[in-house]
């Protein structure tokens, strides 16, 4: 009697979400964490470029470097682009249209304001820092912002702020034991003049920083 035909093992499959972009985003020659080909999913004004898998990626340190790289990659193609969580998983894209569906104008909003710009960070060591009025959660306007901003700031950034005002579209604070972290959203073209400006700023009235980047704008992706 013949054996009996094999039954081919099938897991389920879902979606890692990389990131969000406009619709008719590129991807070409960049593959996923589990060497999966990566696709684009357009939902109205928003796209998301995923890939199938079928576990979740584990957070080791080699997969988050390789997720940077991955996001990155993608940026280098892309004029507008939203880093998406880590490990971000939707059982099919019914979930994904849903999710997009209920925060459409803000994504489209978000798209706009990082559309061809960079994120820069500076590093600003602060002896004295002022931890009287930290903020404990996000900001829910642009005024309830800059009232958090107000309460983060030291001398030091005021003093820098002029020497690179024209270039920077948004900024983002955090205050980290002494180091004051200040993330600017300046445009992509522009990143070395802003640099430039800030570095010899610093050097002239005698503050000690660090700056990094170009980079995509994980600190204004706001997902």
């Amino acid at each position: 009697r013949a054996p009996p035909a094999p039954h081919a093992h099938t897991q389920d499959m879902s979606f890692c979400v990389y990131p969000l972009a406009t619709p008719g985003a590129r991807r070409a020659r960049v593959k996923g964490l589990a060497g999966e080909q990566l696709r684009t999913i357009t939902l109205g004004p928003v796209a998301a470029i995923v890939g199938e898998v079928t576990v979740r990626p584990r957070p080791t340190v080699a997969n988050l470097l390789r997720y940077d790289r991955i996001l990155t990659q993608l940026w280098a193609q892309n004029a507008a682009l939203l880093p998406v969580r880590f490990g971000t998983i939707l059982a099919d894209s019914s979930g994904l249209d849903h999710a997009v569906t209920l925060r459409g104008a803000t994504l489209r909003k978000r798209l706009g304001v990082v559309r061809d710009r960079a994120q820069m960070t500076v590093l600003v060591p602060i002896p004295y820092p002022n931890r009287r009025r930290t903020p404990t959660r996000r900001a829910r306007s642009g005024a309830e912002y800059l009232r958090g901003r107000a309460a983060l700031d030291v001398p030091q950034l005021a003093r820098l702020r002029p020497a690179v005002r024209r270039w920077v579209r948004d900024e983002r604070m955090q205050m980290r034991g002494s180091i004051a972290t200040v993330y600017h959203l300046v445009p992509r073209g522009a990143a070395d003049r802003y640099r430039s400006a800030l570095e010899r700023a610093a050097r002239e009235a005698g503050i000690r920083l660090r700056v990094l980047g170009p980079r995509l704008p994980y600190a204004f992706s706001d997902e």
